[in-house]
Formats: C-alpha cells, structure tokens, sequence
C-alpha cells in the first residue's frame, strides 16, 4: 500500500530541516556518523573498515558518565577537552585522546543525511507517480468508454421493447435522435477527434508520426511531468559529507532521480506492449493508441537511463578518471546498467517509423531481443540494493510478458487445437494483384466478429515461420448448404456465387472469389491482401506455386496454393456501428473488407442504420470486379449506394457496368471532403459515423473533413478509423 502522492509531496516539500531537527529525526544517525568520524591510535589499520576499527578501540567502548556527572565539571575542565571540527573529523586523523565534535561537525551530518534520505524518499514517489498518472489515464478512458456506449444500449432496450410489443423493428430507429450534446460536440471538434496541427495524423512527418490531438496532449502532458519531476527539489547542501562537492551532489541526485523514474516506467512500456491488450478491452482505445503511448513511454524512459548513466559516468571519471572508470566496469551492477542503457538505446533507434515501415520483420526481431536483454541486465544492475526493491518494476514486465504469450497461444489453440494442420488456399490475381486466402475455421472457438483481424503465419518455410501480420477479416464464405459456423454477422448476405467449370467462360478474376469445391463443405474466413515486400511477397510466391491435387488444378485457371498456416486471433473489437442512422466508408484498396466485414449486420434486422455509402479507392478495374462480382445482392439493397473510384487502370469498364449496374464508377482520386459534406447535409443532425480505412492521406482527408461539419453545426458525426498504426 503506497500513501498518496498528493500528501507525500506536502510534506516533503515543507518539512526543512529545522523541522527534522526538532522532531529529532535524524538526531541519533547525525550523531552516530559523527562519531564515525573518530579514528583512535589504539587500533590497527588491518582490522577492517573504519566502523570496525573503531568497535575494537578501547576508547570508543569506554561508557560515557550520566550527562549531570559531565555537568558537574567546572567550565574550564569542559573547555580543555578537545572539539573535533568537521574540517580535521573528514581527515580521519588517528586521535590518542577524548574528544566532542563541535556542534557544526554534528550540523553538517545532520544535515547530510537529512538531505540524502530526502531525496531518496522523493526519488520513490515520483516514480510510483508515472502510475498514478496512467491510472489516472486509463481511468478517463474507462468512463469514456461506458458514456460510448449508452447509444448501444438504448438500442438494445428498444428492440427489447419492440420484441415484447410484438412490433416489427424499424431499421430507422431511433430516426430522430440527437444524441450529441453541444459539449460533447465541442470535445470532438477540438480534442478527441482533429489531428494535433496541420492535418496531418495517418501521414507521416518525415520519420516520424505525430498522434492525434488528444493522444498527443496526453502524451505531452506525460512528457511535462517527466521534465519537471527530473528537474526539480533537490536538496543540494554546502558542506555535505557523501559529496562535499556541490556540483557532484546534484549530479548524483539528478542520475539517482532519473534512473528510479526509468526504471518506474517499464511496466507501462510493457503493458502497453502486450498484443492482448487489457487496456483496448476496458477502454475502447484502438492499437495504434496504445502503440502510440507505448513508444513515447519507452523514449520518455530512454533518455532518462541515459542522463543517468551519463551522470554516474561523470561522478565516477572524477574520482580517478579511466583507471577508477576501468574498475567499476568490472563490477557486476556496473556493466549491467551500461547494457542496460546501451540496448534502449538501440531499440529507440531502429524503431524509427522508415525502418519499421520498410523492414518490419527485421525491427520485430530486434525489439524483441533487445527487449529481453533490458530486462535482464536491469534486474540484475538493482540486484545491489538489499531485499530486492526495486523489483517491484520488473517483475511486473515479466508477469506482463508471459501472460501476453500465454494468451496467444490459448488464440492459436482455440482457433485449431491441432494448429500444426492448418490449411489455407491462397489464391493471387495477377490482373488486380491481389491474393485471397481462405481459411477454414471450422475448428474455432472463439466466433469472428465483424471489424476483427487475424495474425497469420506461414509454415511452409520454416526459416520465416515466426514471421506473423495482422490482417482484418474481409468476411466469411459458408457452409455448403448455406450455415455458417458461429456468429454470422461478419458474413455477406449472399453466398459467393459458384464458380464456373467451363475454362472458356473463366478468368483469373472469376476464380479469385470462387474456391475449389472441396473448401466449400467447410466455412472459411476470407482475407485480402495486396502483396508488397516480405511477408506479402512471399504469400504470392506460395500462391503461384500449387501444391493442390491435380484433379482440382483442372478447375482452377488462375495460380493456387495450399498453405498450412497458423492463425492467432480474432483481435479488436466490433464498433457499434448498426447504432448509427447514417455510416460512410471512406476506403482505399484491401480497406474495402472493413465495409464488407460490417455489412450484414448493418443491414441486418436489429440494424438503426438507413443509408450505407461506400467510396471506394481502387487502382485497377480487375481488383474491384473480382471483389465485387459475387456480391451483387449487397448492392441491391436500397440503403447501399456503392461509388468506386479507380486510380490508375485505364482499361475499358463497360463490361463491369453492366454486371455491377447500382455501382458508380469514376476515374481518379475521390473528393473525399466532398464526400463527407455532402453525407453530412443529407443526414442532418441524425448521427452519422465517417469510418475511413485506407491510404494515410486519404484518412487525414476524411478526418479533417469531419471536424470541419461539427464546427458547421452537425454535432452528430462521429470519426472512427481503421489502421494498423505502424
């Protein structure tokens, strides 16, 4: 149990040390290391330490008279007796005599210890104050997550009553519902919603990301107390005992203060590390909000290990330079934070946004390594300190670390108990370049959910078996026959069309969507992804190398693979998107499986949702024909209005016209604030959800886009996005 910080800080602040002095605090230890200071010739130098020596002298183990029998000498018999100034007393001088420390010799070591244990106590309390500031955080976002979700609810309690009354439930409900408070609607124009400044959130500053606004006050304000706490109330005293120079006493308060605070931040870097995230399931923060506060928690932490290395460097060069330095590196604790520094320093740098972007794979490796050797050298750099103290902060990281393992491999588990068997058809469209890869999950546990994404490795080559990436579920094929397994909301109203067996009628864009036979007894979960380097290259390769039996490879025209996989997951969380009248999906390339994961459901029965408009961004006319040509019967719904956007592919689109009639096709880039303005006016003041997926420019587009309507008065536009936050 750890008293509250507020309090501690009051009466550290305003308890000086003439307020120690006469509560008595500190009063014997001021005596005792005063006395300390006594080193009698009746000794021998070989018996040990000071303190030893000093046990041993008869005169040190001579009883004082009663303080009355010294109070009966005579003024001059009390004069003749030698006082010990402070000045000779820290010469250790070999004494032959009696003698009292002067009252300044006893000052200045109260004071010492005075200003010593002050600080140590402060250096504790700040660093137990990082947690009371995440607490705090995570608080906020708790509540936060409870007001969110009282749309649902009132939802769920309308369609209760409607279910009891024997109504037919009304896909408009609630049709005229306000729902956003003139309050609520200035938090998310001016803080929940807008990027911190120039419009720019998704799209990188050169090497780095800048969070949204209220990610980055946050993460400001987090940064502000670490400054101030690193850089304020040191005792620093004239005369000092331990350090009598003044600029080496801040230094070893500075190096103390700042590696205890380090050290106090490693279980947030690690819980905000975990893949399973906790936090995300009580607060409702997305991936990239934890991975955001994780990165600057861990450079927070960086810099201060190493202004304390740095400083004990400094203190320890001035005892005696490189041969006092060559010394310590030899001792254990040493070198052990040295590493320590060294190797948060190396994960800061190769965690720069271009490297993890070009190189993920490479950077994962690196973090984890490191990782591990951080924690290792700093639980055995604290190993010094008596009853393991310190380790208050490490094991957490540990627990942390395992219990992240452990439920990633109850994912693996759940989703296929015999997880070594897993089969998957990849299948690579080389006019769209897009693969497919279906996966039976007739095995599973756990149910997918609409908005879900999966981490997916590839066995086949064991040398880059490790390797795993999230990918969203685009939705899920069913059971031959029609059912699917488990919840059947991430799955499109309609079956994917059979595919045709006749060569002369098929193509490669045909058979994209269209699995062999034999997959279709089993349902499956339908990712798309668009090869670039690594791992999504290497899926193309697998792809276009069938390994299926040759009696299916007559079915199939376009390059097939069958892969064994392993899969983790379901990861995220389902937005309440069916609570919202009105929803626009702003996406671009294999985003388009964030629409279609959530489409059934919104036009399920239980749905408030009216109108669905999707625009889409898309490169090539192949790559929105093969995903869209089986799902024509979403397209029939009157709610669904469908504007694709192709980018780049001038071919002719007459024929998918004529297939897709309700789609709007148009050449370049959409008008993306266009778009939503347009969405927003017919909506009115009925709530409307803007969910952008796809590139970063296009994201801060429709970010911007929306914070602009709420400023014009529509308090019911809400932003989500939908991104893997590298």
């Amino acid at each position: 149990m750890h008293p509250s910080p507020f309090l501690l800080l009051l009466s550290t602040w305003s308890f000086s040390s003439a307020e120690a002095l006469r509560s008595g605090k500190w009063c014997f230890e001021g005596c005792e290391l005063t006395l300390n200071y006594a080193e009698f010739n009746d000794t021998k130098l070989s018996l040990g330490s000071h303190k030893t020596r000093a046990c041993q002298s008869q005169m040190a183990n001579v009883s004082l008279p009663p303080y009355e029998v010294i109070d009966e000498y005579p003024k001059d018999e009390r004069g003749e007796i030698k006082r010990l100034s402070a000045d000779e007393g820290l010469r250790f001088p070999r004494l032959g005599e009696i003698v009292i420390p002067e009252e300044g010799f006893f000052e200045r070591a109260f004071t010492t210890l005075d200003a010593a244990y002050f600080e140590y106590d402060i250096h504790q309390l700040y660093g137990w104050c990082m947690i009371y500031f995440w607490a705090i955080v995570i608080t906020i976002g708790l509540v936060t997550r409870l007001l969110s979700l009282i749309p649902t609810l009132r939802h769920q309690q309308y369609q209760h009553v409607s279910t009891n009354l024997d109504t037919p439930s009304s896909p408009g409900f609630p049709r005229n519902q306000r729902t956003t408070s003139a309050f609520s609607a200035l938090l998310k124009r001016h803080l929940t919603i807008p990027a911190l400044f120039n419009n720019r959130c998704s799209q990188p500053l050169g090497w780095c990301t800048v969070p949204s606004r209220i990610q980055s006050l946050t993460i400001f304000s987090f940064v502000l107390i670490n400054v101030v706490l690193c850089s304020t109330n040191y005792r620093v005293t004239h005369g000092n005992f331990y350090w009598p120079q003044e600029w080496i006493q801040l230094w070893r308060y500075v190096s103390d203060r700042t590696g205890i605070i380090s050290l106090a931040n490693f279980p947030m870097i690690w819980l905000f590390g975990m893949r399973n995230q906790v936090l995300m399931w009580i607060t409702g923060w997305g991936y990239g909000t934890c991975n955001n506060f994780h990165r600057w928690v861990a450079r927070v932490s960086t810099v201060q290990a190493v202004v304390h290395s740095v400083g004990y460097t400094i203190m320890v060069w001035e005892r005696g330079g490189w041969k006092t330095l060559q010394k310590y590196l030899h001792k254990h604790y040493f070198w052990n934070g040295e590493i320590t520094t060294i190797s948060m320093c190396l994960i800061l740098a190769f965690s720069v946004y271009g490297l993890r972007r070009s190189h993920y794979e490479v950077f994962l490796a690196l973090h984890i390594i490191l990782s591990i050797i951080v924690l290792l050298t700093m639980y055995y750099h604290v190993a010094i300190f008596t009853a393991g103290e310190w380790n208050v902060f490490i094991y957490p990281c540990l627990l942390v670390w395992v219990f992240d393992r452990a439920l990633r491999t109850l994912r693996i588990l759940s989703f296929d108990p015999k997880f070594w068997n897993t089969k998957a058809v990849a299948t690579y469209d080389t006019h769209s370049n897009l693969v497919r890869m279906d996966v039976p999950f007739g095995n599973s546990v756990l149910k997918p959910r609409a908005g879900m994404y999966y981490y997916i490795y590839v066995l086949n080559d064991l040398f880059y078996a490790h390797q795993n990436h999230p990918f969203t579920l685009a939705y899920v094929t069913p059971r031959k026959g029609g059912t699917t397994h488990g919840d059947a909301s991430p799955r499109p109203l309609l079956r994917p069309r059979p595919r045709r067996t006749s060569s002369a009628e098929s193509t490669e864009s045909d058979s994209l969507l269209s699995p062999p036979s034999s997959y279709e007894s089993s349902p499956s979960l339908v990712f798309l992804i668009r090869p670039y380097d690594g791992f999504t290259s290497r899926l193309v390769k697998h792809a276009s190398q069938s390994q299926l039996p040759t009696s299916l490879r007559v079915l199939i025209e376009g390059p097939y693979g069958q892969l064994r996989v392993l899969i983790e997951g379901p990861y995220g969380h389902t937005l309440p998107l069916h609570t919202y009248p009105n929803i626009l999906f702003i996406v671009g390339g294999t985003g388009i499986a964030v629409p279609l994961s959530h489409i059934t459901t919104l036009l399920g029965q239980d749905s408030a949702v009216t109108t669905v408009r999707i625009i889409w961004a898309v490169r090539e006319h192949a790559f929105l024909a093969s995903v869209l040509k089986d799902f024509e019967g979403l397209l029939d719904d009157e709610r669904v209005i469908f504007e694709a956007h192709v980018t780049q592919d001038e071919e002719s689109k007459d024929e998918l016209e004529s297939v897709l009639k309700r789609v709007r096709v148009e050449a370049g880039r959409p008008d993306v604030r266009t778009a939503v303005e347009e969405v927003t006016r017919e909506a009115g003041q009925e709530r409307l959800a803007v969910m952008a997926c796809g590139p970063a420019q296009m994201a801060d587009q429709a970010r911007q886009a929306s914070v602009e309507m709420l400023g014009k008065g529509y308090r019911g536009v809400e932003y989500f996005e939908e991104s893997f936050k590298w």
